[in-house]
């Protein structure tokens, strides 16, 4: 574990004492995409960090309908920060939106890196800030046309897959909030613009600077 932990961008800066100390006591989990990593409501006893694929954060309505509220890629890394901040219970269920690698590490080893490693701390923060950036963005999208909220989602996936994102149009339409068959219609434009390209499975971005501009312009429309 010790050599696989090293490899992790967030323990590269770790001493080997450190990083031993955490390879003892972590576990690298493998998830099947729909298992759930934690349940919303269960005492929160670990950090998981997301090494490979995407995690949907779900929480249940007071009609117990379940909302997804935000989607973790390896980008964030990080689910179930509650278990430093409050100690108390899982504020949502971590769901594997796709075949999901994961490392759990225990709560005090967790809290004993954040005090006793400032490089780290300072990493979990970077980690943060752009974990809130992205759900302020996703907000401030929230009432915008669904063009505009798919030109996000897609551009967000590309900072962290690539061109070509390993996403279905079911799963695209999830993390935009909108209906599959919105969705369905909606990629078919970009498609017949020439935007993207798509196959079983995969959405390739063929005009990157397009999807910026139809951003771009919702922003400014909502700035005006």
């Amino acid at each position: 574990m010790d050599g696989y932990l090293a490899q992790v961008p967030l323990f590269r800066t770790l001493p080997s004492a450190e990083l031993k100390r955490v390879a003892d006591v972590c576990e690298l989990r493998r998830f099947r995409k729909g298992e759930v990593l934690f349940d919303e409501g269960q005492p929160a006893d670990s950090i998981w960090l997301i090494q490979r694929g995407w995690v949907y954060l779900v929480r249940r309505t007071p009609q117990g309908t379940p909302v997804t509220i935000f989607t973790v890629t390896p980008e964030e890394m990080l689910c179930g920060f509650s278990a430093i901040l409050d100690q108390g219970a899982y504020y949502a269920s971590a769901v594997a939106a796709t075949d999901t690698t994961a490392i759990r590490i225990p709560r005090a080893e967790f809290t004993h890196l954040l005090n006793n490693q400032p490089g780290f701390a300072l990493d979990i923060l970077a980690i943060y800030h752009t974990r809130m950036r992205h759900m302020a963005e996703t907000l401030s999208l929230a009432q915008a046309p669904v063009e505009q909220r798919l030109a996000y989602t897609l551009l967000r996936l590309k900072a962290t897959f690539g061109k070509t994102i390993p996403v279905t149009h079911q799963e695209l339409a999830r993390m935009a909030g909108t209906r599959w068959e919105t969705s369905i219609r909606r990629i078919a434009t970009f498609k017949r613009k020439h935007w993207l390209a798509t196959s079983r499975g995969k959405i390739t971005i063929l005009s990157p600077d397009q999807l910026k501009a139809l951003l771009n312009s919702s922003r400014h429309h909502h700035n005006s």
